[in-house]
């Protein structure tokens, strides 16, 4: 039987979600599989403004262990949101570093489509969202949102394959 590899002596560089990049030892990475939903209605995606980054961001988050991704989804959205939203095809799926809450993170994102009520009061949690906007493709800065982000928005909201990559 092979011998599991050890983190002993590795480490891990985590870009933050505020503040420079930091490396971590590897023991201290945790895993944090999280679903985010792209809503677009009428042309337009609902993006919350992140309390964090005070960029915009897709609406989601961490998953529990004992929740599917789905269900977490649903969840993470509505908390997020207020709205509830049904969950449809898996459209991308990022795995990265990342360290928040001075904490370093292995985080495997899954995002999908999801539609719900366009017409349905937003809520957003003040914790988390300070804002939550229907925008357009042509008035999302890419400066003002996460890369890769900005990179789905741009493929599903002119015309790319709704598939997963």
């Amino acid at each position: 039987m092979a011998k599991s590899p050890s983190p002993e002596g590795i480490e891990v560089r985590c870009p933050s979600l505020i503040g420079p990049a930091q490396t971590y030892p590897a023991r201290e990475v945790r895993f944090r599989p999280a679903a985010y939903g792209v809503w677009i209605a009428q042309g337009r995606v609902l993006l919350g403004r992140s309390v964090f980054t005070r960029k915009w961001d897709i609406p989601g988050g961490a998953v529990e262990p004992w929740e599917t991704l789905e269900a977490g989804l649903v969840r993470e959205f509505q908390e997020e949101t207020g709205a509830l939203v049904r969950v449809g095809p898996l459209v991308d799926f990022r795995d990265e570093f990342i360290a928040f809450f001075r904490h370093p993170y292995h985080s495997l994102r899954f995002y999908y489509l999801v539609e719900g009520d366009p017409e349905a009061p937003l809520r957003p949690d003040p914790d988390e969202v300070s804002t939550l906007s229907w925008l357009a493709w042509h008035e999302i800065d890419p400066r003002d949102c996460q890369a890769g982000d900005y990179a789905l928005l741009q493929r599903l909201m002119t015309g790319g394959s709704t598939a997963a990559p």
